[in-house]
């Protein structure tokens, strides 16, 4: 059995604001209610789509949210815990949005299975991580995306106290805009050594150089 929940601050399409919440547990339906039904009794729901559903289902769900051709600004980073400061934090900027679909985002419990890993097993680094946090600069315009870019970069930066200084790499974009310090915060700085002498002996040339590149030394100019 498994469980996660997102919680969101979001602006429905008829302009009210809201704070959404995403969850999905894995296993048997009455155990699912136990475990789930106490969000429900956190307010009165606008809407209540929470039940049973199919795992597809759960993949798809967001899918009508982000169509595609729309503008897209992502930054992330883990989180220490969900502290009364960071909450109010991430509420203040989100009071600053220059778009409706602009939004910030908190995953929570995450660990599991995942931390259950050795460590050292794999190139992630990040297996006692408990929460992370997203600032997403959305918007169907591209003359809005600069602005949209801007306030999730000041969210994000809004939130740094809060941070472990790690990242899931998935979240980052193209080394270009990130920064090679923050590939370093993917994968902390041991593990990033080790990939590094990985590149520099099969791909010494960087042909694979897109999205989060690790650059060998030898054409770091690339």
């Amino acid at each position: 059995m498994s469980w996660a929940v997102d919680a969101a601050v979001l602006t429905l399409p008829d302009g009210t604001k809201v704070a959404g919440i995403a969850a999905c547990y894995c296993g048997s339906v009455a155990e699912g209610e136990r475990m789930l039904g106490p969000l429900k009794t956190l307010g009165t729901p606008v809407v209540d789509q929470m039940g049973p559903t199919s795992y597809t289902a759960v993949q798809t769900m967001l899918d009508a949210s982000y169509p595609s051709g729309i503008q897209h600004y992502w930054k992330s980073s883990f989180l220490q815990d969900i502290s009364d400061n960071a909450i109010d934090t991430m509420i203040a900027q989100c009071g600053s949005r220059p778009t409706p679909m602009c939004h910030g985002l908190l995953e929570y419990q995450l660990g599991g299975a995942v931390g259950r890993i050795d460590r050292d097993a794999t190139a992630f680094a990040a297996r006692d991580a408990q929460h992370a946090f997203l600032s997403l600069g959305v918007c169907a315009e591209p003359a809005e995306a600069k602005r949209c870019a801007q306030w999730a970069r000041e969210s994000w930066q809004a939130m740094q106290p809060f941070s472990t200084g790690g990242v899931y790499v998935n979240y980052l974009g193209p080394v270009v805009d990130e920064g090679a310090e923050r590939i370093r915060a993917a994968y902390g700085a041991e593990k990033y050594q080790r990939l590094l002498a990985l590149k520099e002996k099969y791909d010494p040339t960087n042909l694979f150089r897109l999205n989060q590149n690790i650059r060998p030394i030898t054409t770091a100019g690339i």
